[in-house]
């Protein structure tokens, strides 16, 4: 019992030491960043040009990571909690989308989008968060989708009858996971190949913190693929 105490004391001290970290890096971070931005607004010739601009790519990179690991942080040491306000389910999901759009259309994937006919679109919840659930399911798949669709289809949670209990589906026509690395893909620091590191980029943390926020909606996050073929994610949130 002294030990289980030890190492619960252990993993809290750590959670806080990387929250306060993360804060603390982010703030010279933002400096450094809106610092660049200024400096794009001066006469530069081109190789100065090129130079602030793989400044502000690699610091904007970095600074996700950060948000990343400062929130995975707050999750583990409880001081992360969801707010409940009233928003609109289908201004959220479309703005969601427009901020994507662009890298979809790079890739000339089709992005769409369907809402049930029975979903509800007044809704009381944490709009933020669920946009950042959102957008990084959309993202991976974009991610890993060199050809073909992207599809989201939102609707009333088959398994519950209560209101308000909704199931998004994101559905890629992507690289697809294996069938013996699909439980492994919400751990931190994981992806499902190690190759994909290097070809994607990612650190593995957005799945991690995509399942610890729908834990927090009250609901859970499961996938289903087929390699070569692509995937579906599907979660649910009251």
């Amino acid at each position: 019992e002294a030990a289980s105490r030890a190492a619960l004391a252990a993993s809290k001290a750590k959670s806080e030491f990387l929250s306060s970290m993360s804060h603390e890096i982010r703030t010279p971070m933002n400096a450094i960043l809106g610092t660049a931005d200024l400096l794009t607004e001066t006469p530069l010739n081109f190789d100065q040009s090129r130079y602030v601009g793989t400044l502000v790519s690699n610091g904007n990179a970095l600074l996700e990571l950060i948000n990343s690991v400062l929130d995975l942080a707050r999750m583990e040491s409880g001081r992360l909690s969801l707010e409940a306000t009233a928003f609109d389910l289908v201004e959220v999901v479309e703005k969601t989308i427009d901020t994507l759009a662009v890298r979809a259309d790079e890739k000339q994937l089709e992005l769409a989008i369907r809402f049930a006919p029975n979903v509800p679109t007044r809704l009381v919840g944490d709009p933020l968060r669920l946009r950042q659930v959102v957008t990084n399911l959309i993202g991976n798949a974009i991610k890993f989708t060199d050809a073909g669709e992207v599809a989201i289809l939102i609707e009333q949670d088959p398994s519950s009858g209560k209101p308000g209990r909704l199931r998004f589906a994101v559905s890629d026509t992507g690289i697809g996971i294996a069938a013996d690395k699909l439980a492994n893909i919400f751990s931190a620091f994981t992806q499902a190949d190690s190759s994909t590191t290097r070809k994607y980029g990612g650190s593995g943390l957005g799945l991690a913190i995509v399942e610890r926020l729908v834990g927090l909606m009250s609901g859970r996050i499961w996938a289903e693929s087929t390699p070569g073929k692509g995937s579906t994610f599907f979660f649910t949130a009251h």
